[in-house]
């Protein structure tokens, strides 16, 4: 099988396995919750750019993550008139429980896997995600494999 193919395969059984083992967040929830923690995006209209959304998409979703008490609005201090994002306390700690899930099938699902394999693996896909980053933002410079 072809590199392409055997990572559509991979994120699939990745999404099923998530999907069948339900957590607190959505994927996209989770997305945007990230990129707040990270402070990677603030403003809507980022967030949105960021995931390839329509703006209204990305409103729609942020006023649920709002409604749910996982982020708040604050007045942006370089534009009054805009607002910025970030997360809540208890967005925070659900985060923080969505990632330990996430952690934890993953880590049950390689136990069988030796150490030096696992670490090798976690190079790699850091590995990938800097290069399509890099491809994204047109760019070629990437880290090397470990």
């Amino acid at each position: 099988m072809q590199l392409s193919e055997e990572l559509a395969r991979t994120f699939t059984a990745m999404g099923r396995m998530l999907r069948e083992h339900e957590g607190l967040l959505s994927p996209s929830a989770v997305e945007v919750l990230v990129r707040l923690a990270g402070r990677q995006c603030t403003r809507s209209r980022d967030l949105a750019r960021a995931e390839g959304l329509d703006p209204s998409t990305m409103s729609r979703r942020l006023a649920s993550l709002e409604e749910r008490g996982l982020i708040q609005r604050h007045p942006d201090p370089d534009d009054r008139r805009a607002q910025v994002l970030g997360l809540t306390a208890q967005g925070r700690e659900t985060l923080s429980a969505e990632r330990a899930r996430r952690v934890t099938l993953i880590t049950d699902t390689l136990s069988d896997w030796p150490e030096h394999e696992r670490d090798q693996l976690a190079a790699l896909l850091g590995r990938l995600a800097d290069s399509i980053d890099a491809a994204r933002d047109g760019h070629t410079e990437t880290r090397s494999a470990s």
